[in-house]
């Protein structure tokens, strides 16, 4: 009986396209600064099979390569894709590692465009690749960028009015002005929408702990990285000292960073983000590591067009936990996504149908 992926079907294009996508409010900011815009790359893989897979690169400057650093890094591997079996996706990622070192938003562009054409090359919706879906929508997370306490309160209630029931308040250094916002947002909104707060680094440790026991008081559960990402003994300091949840972002930039975050009790929660791990396949191990450390986890952010928070949420239905509400949703503010069939409902986002991430539009050259 012939098999979806004959013995002859190869990886035989490799294709590259620049995704630039304006922010609907141009002074979008968090601590690190201004994001006007989202620079990416759409990479596009072909089989011989006619199948296709895509992955989307980012290349923000706070976090990862730029425009031309991420094409150059691209052209480095492109000989290990060209010719790879699409059904064996894993060994071709390993491959992607050994040829070059770093450059994990690059390598997570093409681990999605690997997991892409893969499911479609099997005709099998994406999560079947990571064991098949646990549930069929999950429970999403908005964030308000940094403005005054007054703007910030008037974008919680228009999320809280779309449905929206947890959002996220971005704080900097200024603790007296990172209390005012999340006070302005909780009278905003009221008792029954979860608020969290990200800092992004911006605090030392004892000045952290102090911040965070003066928004807590306004029924902030949860905060994520509160100090530099290199201090792990600094983060270990608040977290075993708050009176809620600390979540570790930043300080996560590899499997390894995991492992030493759980011995050395840093952090009550990890926040997972395939641009920073490498891919959807490193996501998945790094919940296997949680699970097993029964440590609290979530997929991160996927900051892009609708095609990678579809393969997020493909990836997140297959796990087996996830403690908190995830930032599918974020494509909902940025201009020129080039692919659809996919939307909030009530802050949830719905498993799409169909093969691969199931959006109704994979390229516009397909």
């Amino acid at each position: 009986m012939a098999t979806p992926s004959a013995e002859a079907d190869r990886i035989v294009a490799v294709e590259v396209r620049r995704c630039v996508q304006p922010q609907q409010d141009p002074a979008w900011r968090f601590a690190l600064g201004g994001i006007p815009r989202l620079d990416g790359l759409i990479v596009t893989l072909r089989a011989a099979s006619g199948a296709v897979g895509e992955g989307h690169v980012e290349a923000m400057a706070f976090y990862a390569d730029d425009l031309a650093g991420s094409e150059a890094a691209i052209e480095v591997l492109r000989p290990v894709l060209l010719g790879a079996d699409p059904l064996h996706y894993a060994q071709t990622r390993d491959r992607l590692d050994k040829v070059l070192s770093g450059h994990e938003a690059v390598k997570a562009g093409l681990d999605s465009a690997l997991h892409e054409l893969a499911a479609r090359t099997l005709r099998v919706p994406l999560h079947v690749l990571f064991g098949g879906a646990r549930r069929t929508s999950v429970e999403l997370q908005r964030i308000l960028p940094l403005k005054d306490p007054q703007g910030m309160a008037a974008d919680a209630i228009r999320l809280a009015g779309l449905g929206y029931r947890c959002l996220k308040v971005k704080v900097d250094g200024d603790a007296d002005l990172a209390e005012a916002r999340v006070k302005a947002v909780r009278e905003s909104v009221g008792p029954a929408v979860r608020i969290s707060a990200d800092a992004n680094q911006s605090y030392t440790p004892k000045a952290g702990l102090r911040m965070i026991e003066r928004i807590a008081r306004h029924g902030v559960d949860l905060v994520e990285q509160p100090v530099p990402a290199a201090d792990i003994a600094g983060l270990a300091f608040v977290s075993q000292r708050s009176p809620i949840a600390i979540e570790a972002d930043e300080a996560i930039r590899s499997l390894r960073d995991i492992v030493t975050l759980i011995a050395e009790g840093a952090c009550d929660s990890f926040n997972l983000k395939s641009s920073v791990l490498g891919g959807l396949g490193k996501v998945f191990i790094a919940a296997q590591i949680c699970e097993a450390a029964g440590r609290a986890y979530r997929v991160g952010t996927a900051y892009g067009p609708r095609l990678i928070a579809a393969q997020c949420l493909h990836l997140a239905a297959a796990l087996p936990s996830f403690h908190y509400p995830v930032e599918f949703a974020e494509f909902d503010h940025l201009l020129d996504d080039p692919f659809t069939g996919l939307e909030a409902v009530e802050g949830q986002l719905f498993l799409p149908q169909g093969v691969g991430s199931g959006l109704s539009q994979l390229s516009e050259n397909a």
